[in-house]
């Protein structure tokens, strides 16, 4: 199929949009009418539903307030700086270890664990270009367009074997934890499991993107899974992102469109075991 200019595709109706970007990323069509599978209702969530409110909590430093409300504030990173632009950043007043990101996007991530050997220009210049992405557009996520853009300075959480820590997405539908992917390495060699609630490993994975990896059970499960709970009981469906490191939780995100409903990681069975959990 021909390639899609994203730009004209953007001022289409919503579901026709829709259709034709996810006939062209999946090679099948769109029902918007009748969605089955976990896919296809994130679709229809993303024409029909999600807006303004989701749009602060996707925000990843307007969600902090959320978070605050709903009485997490002492599982929140650190928080040292917030800049409208990169040359705002005062390097000497961080410390040795922190993360720089964007508020508004995904992969607009920046980890120092050195600050001699950071470079702090190539970094100031990235984000800068970041800020003027609308992400919006990239995949009709809509709600992005909503969420004012700026840059974050948090500490770098460092996880038991010196890296970063293992990422627990938590699949929450209306309120209630159904499983957990865990994610890690995903700056170098991206590794990806899912577990149930019990933390029996599924099999929710395509061959091709299976690991060998087994991810030990976090020691405050439950307590990950009670803050799931709370966090997402408003929402037919959201992905509350945590990290458990030392026996401590992190908040990391949540995300109300995972893969923008274009995911291609799953098996079919699993994208149409989760999608008949969305009650639309």
């Amino acid at each position: 199929m021909k390639k899609i200019n994203m730009r004209k595709l953007w001022f289409y109706p919503k579901s026709i949009a829709h259709k034709i970007y996810y006939q062209y990323r999946m090679n099948k069509e769109l029902d918007l009418k009748n969605p089955r599978d976990f896919n296809q209702k994130i679709q229809y969530l993303m024409v029909k539903e999600i807006g303004r409110k989701e749009a602060n909590l996707t925000d990843k430093f307007l969600v902090r307030n959320y978070i605050k409300e709903k009485g997490y504030e002492e599982n929140l990173l650190r928080l040292y700086g917030v800049y409208k632009q990169a040359e705002e950043i005062d390097f000497a007043k961080l410390p040795e270890r922190f993360v720089l990101k964007t508020n508004h996007d995904c992969g607009s991530i920046f980890i120092c664990t050195d600050k001699i050997s950071f470079d702090k220009e190539n970094a100031k210049q990235k984000l800068n270009q970041a800020l003027q992405r609308n992400y919006a557009k990239k995949h009709l996520e809509y709600h992005y367009k909503y969420i004012k853009p700026c840059i974050i300075c948090e500490e770098f959480l460092e996880g038991e074997n010196g890296d970063t820590p293992e990422d627990y997405k938590i699949y929450c539908f209306h309120g209630k934890p159904e499983c957990i992917m865990v994610c890690t390495n995903r700056q170098k060699d991206l590794k990806l499991a899912y577990y149930d609630l019990e933390w029996n490993q599924l099999d929710y994975l395509k061959p091709e993107y299976l690991t060998n990896q087994m991810f030990s059970k976090p020691k405050k499960l439950n307590e990950m899974l009670e803050i799931a709970a709370n966090l997402s009981k408003d929402f037919k469906f959201v992905r509350v992102d945590l990290y458990c490191v030392r026996d401590k939780i992190y908040f990391g995100e949540l995300t109300f469109t995972p893969a923008a409903g274009i995911g291609i990681r799953q098996t079919d069975e699993a994208l149409k075991y989760l999608g008949s959990l969305i009650k639309l």
